[in-house]
Parts: C-alpha cells; sequence; structure tokens
C-alpha cells in the first residue's frame, strides 16, 4: 500500500520581500478545513529563521486534552529529511562518506544490496529497494534498524532510478547505529538538534467518515523513515534551522518522474511563478505531518493533525495544496464531491447489503428444494470469497492486518463481505447437497 507522499499543508502569507505577520482571518481559515476533513486536532506554524510568524492550536487529542505547543505528533515521512540531515552532517564530520558503498560499512545488507549501491542512492531513492510495507511500521517494535537486517526479506532491482522505499531510509538508520555505535535518537539530537518524544496519544483513523481513536504505537527500528516525532515547537525549530541547513539547501537532488526532484529527504518542486518550495508530507496512521521550506521567501511551514487514513489523502492533499497556493497568490481548484474514501465506502457498504439479501434468502430457504442454478450460484460465491480475500491485499499492496490500521471500516467490509459470501455458498451447497442425497439414498 502506498502511502501518500505529496501531501501538502501550508499555512501562511507568504509575500515577496520580508516576511509580515499575517492575516487574522488565517486562522479561521485553517479552522474552516479541519471542520471540513474532521481533524480532531491540528497544530501548525510559519516561521522564518528568527522567529514564529503565526501559531495555531485547534482542537484537542487522542486524550481529549486540548492540542497545544507541547503535544507530540508522529511526524511520519517528515522523518526522512531529518534522518537525511544526519547522514549528511556525519558526512561532514568525515564519519561516513555518501559515495561509499553501503555493503561496505554495513555488511549486514550485502544480501539485500548489490555492491555497487551507495549511501547517496538511499537517500534520493535510487537504490532499487521497493516499498514493502510488510517490513515496516512494527508497532513496539523496540529493536534498533541494524537488529532487524537479518530478517528482512527483500532484494533490491537495478539501482538508478528513482523508486520511493521507506526501507532506503531503514538502512539508512541502520548505518549510523553501525557507524556511531550509538541509538539513532541520540545522534539525530546531537547532528540536528531534534529530540524525538518518547510517547504519543492516540491518533485517529476514519471510521465511516468519523474519527476513530488508534493506540499510534511507535516502532524504533523505523524512525529514520517515519517514526520520528515531536510537538509543533520541535518541528518548526528543525524547520526553521532548515531554511539555511546545507543538506536542505543541496542542489543534489534526482527527478522523480512527476514533475518535481528528490534531494536529501525534500522534495523540490518550482512553483508557476518561479519560486522554489522543498516539503515533504509524513503519516502514519492516525497522524499526518507536512513542511514546507521556501528559502526565498524565508519562510517554512509547518502543520500536524491527529488524524490520516489511507483513503482520505487526497482530500486532505487538495486542501493542503489550495492552502499554499492561495497564499502564494496562485488559484488551484481543490478536489471535490466523492473521493476515492467515500466511493469505496459507499460501493463496498451497498455490496454488503446486497449480500445481506441473498445470504438471508439463502438462510430462509433452507428447508426447501434448491433451484436449477443453485450448485452454480453456490461455487459462483465460493469463487467470489477466493477472490476477494487474494486480490484485496494484492490491490492494497498490503496484508490485511496493514490495511485494517489505515482503514479499519474498508476492512470490516471486507470481512463481512468476505462472511456472506460463505454463508450464501455453504447454505446453497448444503441445499443442493441434502437434495442429493434424498435422491440417491
Amino acid at each position: 500500500m502506498r502511502i501518500v507522499h505529496a501531501l501538502l499543508t501550508v499555512v501562511a502569507v507568504l509575500t515577496a520581500g520580508s516576511p509580515t505577520p499575517p492575516d487574522p482571518g488565517v486562522a479561521s481559515d485553517i479552522r474552516a478545513v479541519a471542520d471540513e476533513l474532521g481533524l480532531p486536532g491540528v497544530a501548525f506554524r510559519v516561521v522564518s529563521e528568527h522567529e514564529v510568524l503565526e501559531n495555531v492550536e485547534y482542537g484537542v487529542d487522542g486524550d481529549g486534552a486540548p492540542i497545544d505547543e507541547t503535544t507530540p505528533f508522529v511526524w511520519g515521512s517528515v522523518s526522512k529529511s531529518v534522518t537525511a540531515a544526519t547522514v549528511y552532517s556525519l558526512a561532514e564530520h568525515r564519519a561516513l562518506t555518501l559515495d561509499g558503498s553501503v555493503n561496505s560499512i554495513l555488511p549486514e545488507s550485502d544480501w539485500i544490496l548489490p555492491d555497487d549501491v551507495t549511501i547517496d542512492d538511499l537517500i534520493h531513492h535510487t537504490s532499487g529497494l521497493p516499498h514493502d510495507v510488510t517490513e515496516l511500521d512494527v508497532w513496539g517494535r523496540t529493536e534498533r534498524a541494524l537488529d532487524i537486517l537479518p530478517t528482512l526479506d527483500v532484494r533490491a532491482a537495478e539501482r538508478g532510478t528513482f523508486r520511493y522505499s521507506s526501507l532506503n531510509y531503514l538502512l539508512l538508520q541502520a548505518i549510523v547505529e553501525k557507524a556511531t555505535a550509538e541509538p539513532f535518537a541520540d545522534v539525530v539530537a546531537r547532528e540536528t538538534g531534534v529530540h524525538t518524544a518518547d510517547t504519543v496519544a492516540p491518533g485517529h483513523v476514519p471510521f465511516f467518515t468519523f474519527p476513530r481513536r488508534i493506540d499510534t504505537g511507535i516502532d524504533s527500528a523505523g524512525m529514520g523513515y517515519g517514526y520520528l516525532s515531536g510537538s509543533i515547537d520541535e518541528l518548526s525549530r528543525y524547520a526553521s534551522r532548515q531554511l539555511t541547513a546545507p543538506a536542505s539547501d543541496s542542489p543534489d537532488t534526482v527527478p522523480t518522474g512527476s514533475g518535481a526532484a528528490y534531494g536529501y529527504g525534500w522534495y523540490v518542486e518550482t512553483l508557476p511563478d518561479g519560486t522554489e518550495m522543498r516539503w515533504h508530507s509524513g503519516a502514519v496512521p492516525g497522524y499526518f505531518t507536512h513542511v514546507a521550506l521556501v528559502p526565498e521567501r524565508h519562510l517554512a511551514v509547518v502543520f500536524a493533525t491527529n488524524r490520516y487514513g489511507e483513503l482520505e489523502a487526497d482530500a486532505l492533499a487538495s486542501a493542503a495544496r489550495s492552502l499554499v497556493l492561495t497564499r502564494l497568490g496562485m488559484d488551484e481548484p481543490r478536489t471535490a464531491g466523492f473521493g476515492p474514501y467515500e466511493v469505496a465506502l459507499i460501493a463496498s457498504t451497498t455490496l454488503a447489503v446486497l449480500l445481506a439479501i441473498c445470504a438471508t434468502r439463502a438462510l430462509l430457504g433452507f428447508r426447501t428444494a434448491p433451484g436449477r442454478w443453485a450448485p452454480a450460484h453456490a461455487l459462483a460465491a465460493l469463487g467470489a470469497a477466493g477472490l476477494l480475500y487474494f486480490s484485496l491485499p494484492a490491490l492494497a499492496d498490503a496484508p490485511i492486518s496493514t490495511l485494517a490500521r489505515w482503514a479499519p471500516d474498508i476492512a470490516l467490509l471486507f470481512w463481512i463481505l468476505l462472511a456472506e459470501l460463505v454463508v450464501i455458498a455453504v447454505a446453497l451447497g448444503a441445499r443442493v447437497l441434502r437434495q442429493w442425497t434424498t435422491a440417491h439414498v
């Protein structure tokens, strides 16, 4: 399952000259977006290199406490830019070399990567590793990334082409742990000033459009790709420093094939007016963050919310992008109407109701003789159940257990549909078997 990485949520007044305080109406605008999208809690800041230009905290966390400047959020893939900055700093201190072979520093990865894959390939997602979510997001895992390398069942394809994969940054975390012999969080704090939070309140995932609490866990082996966490204070201070940080400003980028480039943990996009924006969004079940850097305007914008579901990503991304472009004096229509989440929910619910009717009829007619086509209908229901069981995980690119975290309502409907098809198949099959037994005994 692909996690959507093009989410842009920026709240600011960006002007061509020096930063100025934003219009007071911006806060109400953001609150309107939060209410529209059903976000329980939101925090955002607009900062320059030296000051906070705008600050809004809105709603509550998963424990019901008001969102404030100390409320921790899981940063998701925004963690990647922190990891890249850490590796860049270590390279400056000559603790490692960016063009060095990964396997020369990390022999534990020699069965995962060819010998020509470099640390720079990992940073820019050009190592050839797939985005295999079965190896990611193991909540409650306390081992280091270095410790779990022998358990990874993955192989890299040919290097050289951008292919987004969080496994790249899991390996970067392992490299940091191996090169420094220190805990990853300690190295990050020393090299970037980012201090990750130990715990977070429950986040929220959509459940039939309503926010449902989920005890978002932390994966210690996944801090490098998605499980750093911290408050809006912590994240905005980091973003402010990145406006002038060498790694974030590096021109060393690779094309992604989608109109943007990818640098040291940042997508690099040139807007229609020529403004360059570096950004990355991040999501884990229950949390979403976004950081955008606009160095030529001396502005960084940080957004965090405690609701995220994969099928809602398009709506959130569209609303976020509209906010940032509006404040840049540009206009881009937002996605309106039903999105993928609503379509999937309506289609699945409708099918579940229809199959419930069919299952009820099959059970109520259990004592009557089956129709001529009953055997075919039973086989069709059984075949449909098998197709559903194997096809949905393949389409979602994730096992059902993972889907249940990102979209619990869709996962519930999956099991309901599966049960209904099995009931229909068994009920019709039993009637056919009874008729055959009666006729031949």
